[in-house]
């Protein structure tokens, strides 16, 4: 995914797993006719937490990764801290869906260790 989107950007991308997550209900139900609610709606239900799970990781990271170009203070020593690239990655566990966050990553070069993962 790129990293910054517009606004226009993300409601399409959204849209579109939006769309993709119908379509394998609708696959799953055609494999399944005799299916009763309750299985349908268990169906549904995991379907919808990829989907809000891919839409906040959308939402998230598709504005900003925490990424400053004046660069980040070390708390220990107050040096500047080098960014080491918007690579790592947090898996966060929701109550509506797991969500992979990409953010900005800053190491402290005196103080060993010290490292920043933004926004906290």
């Amino acid at each position: 995914m790129p990293r910054r989107m517009s606004k226009a950007q993300r409601k399409a991308a959204f849209m579109e797993l939006a769309e993709e997550k119908y379509e394998e209900l609708e696959t799953w139900y055609d494999n399944h006719p005799e299916a009763s609610f309750e299985e349908i709606e268990a169906e549904a239900r995991k379907n919808r937490r990829e989907l809000m799970g891919a839409g906040l990781a959308i939402l998230v990271n598709g504005r900003d990764d925490g990424y400053q170009f004046e660069g980040q203070k070390c708390a220990r020593c107050g040096g500047m801290m080098v960014y080491k690239g918007a690579k790592f990655k947090r898996t966060i566990h929701g109550i509506e869906g797991d969500t992979c966050l990409e953010r900005a990553y800053y190491v402290c070069p005196k103080c060993k260790g010290e490292t920043i993962f933004p926004p906290r």
